[in-house]
């Protein structure tokens, strides 16, 4: 089984929208993926900014399909937000002070190293700041 890849906003947004710096490259990684059956990992905060950041309506009815197949799909594992995880993200948070993270970045960093993910789909430079590889920056 391949190893299971965190899915971040950046990846679902260059998915999303054809005139992304990066909607190309997200096509082909999803086509792999789709048919390496790589499990995929994210969390609901991610699932909440996709919604935010796919809110216009020139992107709503992309936006509802999306987040649609994403609840649905097998491979996709969506983490729940717990008062746990929040309180761990805000301890990372606070200690890292000297880095630009937000805190759902810290929920993504504390659920890929609980869950042993060494990979993102995102184009966001805090995963390798944080010592993980972002997919969509190779």
């Amino acid at each position: 089984m391949n190893p299971e890849k965190f899915l971040d906003t950046s990846y679902a947004i260059a998915l999303s929208s054809s005139t992304d710096d990066y909607h190309h490259k997200a096509l082909a990684i999803a086509q792999q993926l789709k048919a390496s059956k790589t499990p995929l990992v994210t969390t609901r905060a991610i699932i909440l900014e996709i919604g935010n950041a796919l809110s216009k309506q020139k992107y709503r009815s992309k936006s509802i399909k999306l987040l649609s197949s994403l609840e649905k799909d097998r491979t996709v594992t969506v983490i729940p937000l717990s008062e746990i995880l929040y309180q761990k993200a805000f301890q990372l948070y606070c200690q890292r002070n000297d880095k630009n993270w937000g805190i759902v970045d810290c929920i993504s960093f504390i659920v890929m190293e609980e869950r042993r993910i060494t990979e993102a789909l995102t184009t966001d430079i805090h995963f390798q700041q944080a010592g993980f590889r972002a997919l969509l920056r190779d």
